[in-house]
């Protein structure tokens, strides 16, 4: 046997090992890993069924399953009137005084303020026109596009901004009831973090 023909009789032993051979029998890998570019979006009635599973849950053992996805889903959309209704909404009160995690609580304390400030500021400008809006808006993207222009954008920046830009789409009516919202979040927060606090005390 020469040197070339013992190489390629070790590449085919190799090869059958791993079931790449050209046996005409390929085997298929399977491929590991998050599937890219699939965005599953949150249907509120998932997320209204999850929050009323959750509410009788010590009635009904067994029934309602933490779901980190669902909560992470609620937390960001609590705010949106469309998205979770006013009965949602209702039991969402009562699901985040029971909230674990006192960096959890923080962040979504800190998310009230910012909702309320934004509010505020707005109310105080109230009387800007929307083309006004428009070419501050303008105004700041050229700033931003003169920055660094490395385009390392910071992903909790990208969603902040996101949410500012739909909060200047609402109505007076939808921006208030945010802020209403924003305020009840904040004070149910307030008080489990300072319940937290004293626990620990």
């Amino acid at each position: 046997m020469t040197e070339e023909e013992s190489s390629t009789a070790i590449k085919r032993k190799n090869a059958d090992a791993t079931g790449d051979g050209d046996d005409g029998k390929k085997k298929k890998r399977k491929k590991k890993g998050k599937r890219k570019g699939v965005n599953h979006i949150k249907d509120p009635k998932e997320a209204h069924s999850y929050l009323s599973t959750w509410k009788v849950k010590d009635e009904m053992q067994g029934v309602w399953k933490f779901n980190k996805n669902t909560q992470s889903w609620l937390i960001r959309k609590m705010y949106d009137s469309e998205l979770l209704p006013k009965a949602s909404f209702t039991i969402m009160l009562s699901y985040l005084e029971g909230l674990q995690g006192d960096s959890m609580k923080e962040r979504i304390y800190e998310e009230a303020v910012r909702q309320i400030m934004r509010y505020k500021e707005w109310e105080k400008n109230g009387s800007k026109s929307v083309e006004e809006d428009e070419e501050e808006e303008n105004e700041n993207n050229d700033d931003k596009s003169k920055d660094n222009g490395d385009g390392d954008d910071d992903e909790g920046d990208n969603s902040v901004e996101i949410d500012n830009k739909r909060f200047k789409k609402l109505d007076a009516k939808e921006k208030r009831k945010e802020y209403k919202r924003a305020r009840q979040v904040h004070d149910i927060m307030k008080a489990s973090i300072a319940k937290s606090a004293a626990e620990t005390d």
